[in-house]
């Protein structure tokens, strides 16, 4: 009887080990599953976020590729502008001339004694050639104007299309040489592994 409880106790605890082991090893593949998906997700998640950086700065450089020929047709633009600016005074200067004569001739017309003075086909001549001096000096003087409130939009433009480069150059530092930089020396492959 003593021998038959040993034994039967024995096979109970065989049957309890065997069980117990076949738990634990149950348990062991579920972990190394478990682990291994981890890993894997952590990797996709890794790969998944440089993909992003990747592509945020290939955007990136193509913005800025756009922002550098925008900022480079509105300083020619400027230099359009400008050029126009010095080609309309210059008008209007060479406009000043021709205006004093016909003015200083009107008014010695003026002083004209007599029947001297009177209304003739040059005195209304010299009053048209004033009157069309200047229609052509108020036409220059609005168009300088139109010239200048552009050269300002084009120098206004100029500062926001520097300050958006700036912006984008210095984002593009910081996700290509700052965060991938980081990402680069730290060893993902090494702490993804089991």
């Amino acid at each position: 009887s003593a021998t038959r409880n040993r034994r039967s106790e024995s096979t109970r605890c065989a049957i309890s080990s065997h069980s117990e082991r076949s738990k634990s090893c149950q348990l062991r593949s579920d972990a190394e599953s478990l682990i291994n998906a981890v890993a894997t997700s952590v990797w996709d998640c890794w790969s998944n976020t440089n993909n992003a950086f990747n592509n945020r700065s290939s955007e990136m450089l193509e913005a800025k590729s756009k922002m550098q020929l925008h900022l480079h047709k509105t300083q020619q633009e400027i230099f359009d502008v400008e050029k126009h600016i010095e080609l309309l005074r210059k008008a209007i200067n060479d406009k000043s001339n021709p205006m004093k004569v016909a003015q200083t001739r009107l008014e010695a017309r003026a002083h004209r004694p007599g029947i001297e003075m009177c209304r003739d086909n040059a005195h209304l001549r010299l009053v048209e050639e004033v009157c069309h001096i200047q229609d052509s000096v108020s036409t220059l003087h609005r168009k300088l104007q139109e010239a200048e409130a552009q050269h300002q939009q084009l120098l206004k433009t100029k500062s926001q299309l520097e300050n958006n480069l700036k912006q984008k150059v210095d984002a593009l530092f910081i996700d290509r040489e700052k965060c991938m930089g980081l990402r680069r020396s730290f060893p993902v492959n090494n702490t993804i592994k089991y």
